[in-house]
């Protein structure tokens, strides 16, 4: 099977909203492998981790806003920083219930968001989103 993702990263508090997504991405056949992290600072120490391994990062990010501990906000503030080795190629969409227009402009503000979603995310949305990439 050819896949066109090696690895895509959950980035959300729901853990039912996780169990959804990864079953909607699993069903997609596009993605070999899904990293599932439950808040953003839980991502940000695997990113700080891994950043000399580009092939061991997620190609599509998946975050969410609104997480304890830090939020998709402060997780996108910290991952701009990172010094990734070589040619890391990412996606990151953000997959929020909210769909505030104080939301939607501020992810504006970040050139590494592709787009903005608002919850849940079907497996049709999901493949959508894969096309574009």
């Amino acid at each position: 099977m050819s896949y066109k993702l090696s690895t895509a990263g959950i980035i959300d508090d729901d853990q039912v909203y996780q169990l959804v997504m990864r079953r909607a991405i699993e069903q997609s056949g596009m993605v070999k492998d899904v990293l599932q992290f439950y808040d953003g600072e839980e991502a940000i120490n695997y990113f700080k981790e891994k950043h000399q391994h580009p092939e061991a990062l997620p190609e599509l990010i998946l975050l969410d806003i609104n997480m304890p501990y830090m939020d998709g906000w402060q997780f996108l503030d910290e991952f701009i920083k990172i010094p990734f080795k070589g040619e890391y190629q990412r996606t990151i969409y953000i997959i929020s219930s909210s769909s505030t227009m104080e939301d939607l402009n501020k992810a504006k503000q970040y050139s590494i968001v592709s787009g903005y979603h608002i919850k849940p995310i079907t497996k049709d949305k999901f493949e959508e989103i894969l096309r574009r990439l």
